[in-house]
């Protein structure tokens, strides 16, 4: 079966200041104050005044992380043309969090990536990946046998790649094959006052997937942080 990919776009910006993890709600809330909460994918609120949620439940487009312990906006499809907000302003720095880190534009990179699926697998690593919602997590929890731990995983991950495409508004050509192939670390994690659980994993799949995209919970924030997998290579 030939490759089934088609173009989307992404715009990497860079900071040139060092962060912590933790400090990325901080720098978010830096860049939202800069831009203006009218702007939404940059905080996905709901500014509507008869909203009855609080909140957009989309894939967010305007993603905030570290890159080698730099603080990034990743604006992806759509989400490219809200960048405009931020580089209108005549001053692109911002200034967040108690040591008061002033953060300058050190690098932007943009550049189209053919999102798909094709006949051979790619190795990719997932960082703090938020599985689970707190339903999923107490079933997961419950869950004595291994290997069906590793298949609710896969499923899970299954369907945030399937989240990914809707919200940059990909179909896949035709269902695409996952397996998660290691897990290399658990730990506690707070996301909007609930103790969660993420893990960094490895897996292969013939999907073919930007790196640095978030998948699963709270990638707006830093979690879920896709990568090709180091010297390997699509087989």
């Amino acid at each position: 079966m030939p490759d089934q990919l088609s173009p989307i776009r992404l715009l990497r910006v860079v900071f040139d200041t060092r962060i912590l993890p933790r400090e990325i709600p901080a720098f978010r809330g830096a860049v939202v104050e800069k831009v203006g909460l009218e702007h939404e994918w940059f905080h996905n609120h709901n500014n509507a005044s008869d909203a009855k949620v609080a909140y957009h439940y989309r894939y967010p487009l305007v993603q905030y992380k570290l890159y080698r312990r730099r603080p990034v906006i990743l604006f992806i499809g759509k989400g490219v043309d809200e960048a405009r907000h931020f580089f209108s302003q005549p001053d692109w720095r911002v200034t967040f969090s108690r040591h008061n880190h002033t953060a300058r534009v050190v690098d932007m990179q943009m550049f189209d990536f053919e999102l798909g699926v094709r006949e051979n697998m790619a190795h990719y690593r997932l960082q703090s990946w938020l599985a689970f919602n707190q339903e999923n997590f107490s079933v997961f929890n419950q869950m004595d046998n291994l290997v069906e731990r590793v298949q609710f995983m896969e499923s899970a991950l299954a369907g945030h790649i399937l989240a990914f495409a809707s919200g940059v508004d990909h179909h896949f050509a035709r269902r695409f094959n996952l397996v998660l192939t290691d897990i290399f670390r658990e730990q506690a994690a707070v996301f909007s006052g609930n103790r969660m659980l993420s893990f960094d994993v490895a897996f292969k799949a013939d999907a073919v997937l930007p790196p640095m995209i978030g998948l699963g919970r709270a990638v707006s924030q830093g979690f879920g942080v896709l990568e090709l997998a180091p010297g390997r290579k699509p087989v």
